[in-house]
């Protein structure tokens, strides 16, 4: 594994009307959805461990705790700043910061934990029995 505290990445999308609250159907407006802002957090999450876990392991998302401050409307740019600020043995916290043209528009935390991706899955189709 080659991840360490202060790992960190950014990401931006542009707002479009698939990625408005309007669309995803979280609210009414054209503007940016949260939906849309947690998933470029944990894309962010996913992207910066790319590469860095031992064969056979992956990731999966267990908390988000994301403050949605202001509303971006479709067109403009945003960008997550994710840096990762602990590891707890197979636990991964990183903190999120998300700006349109702007400034700040939502900050927060995401969890994450390290799995072996083929047992997780076949806990998970258990499920089907």
């Amino acid at each position: 594994m080659k991840i360490e505290i202060g790992d960190k990445i950014t990401l931006s999308e542009e707002v479009t009307d698939e990625l408005t609250a309007a669309h995803w159907g979280s609210g009414s407006l054209p503007v940016y959805a949260t939906p849309a802002m947690t998933l470029l957090v944990e894309r962010a999450a996913v992207k910066l461990l790319e590469g860095k876990l031992d064969e056979g392991m992956t990731t999966v998302g267990t908390n988000l705790n994301i403050s949605h401050v202001s509303a971006t409307p479709v067109g403009c740019q945003v960008t997550c700043q994710c840096h990762l600020t602990e590891i707890n043995r197979k636990k991964l916290e990183f903190q999120a910061e998300i700006m349109d043209n702007k400034g700040r528009i939502g900050i927060g935390t995401h969890e994450r934990y390290i799995v072996a991706a083929d047992s997780f899955l076949d806990n998970a189709k258990q499920k089907l029995n």
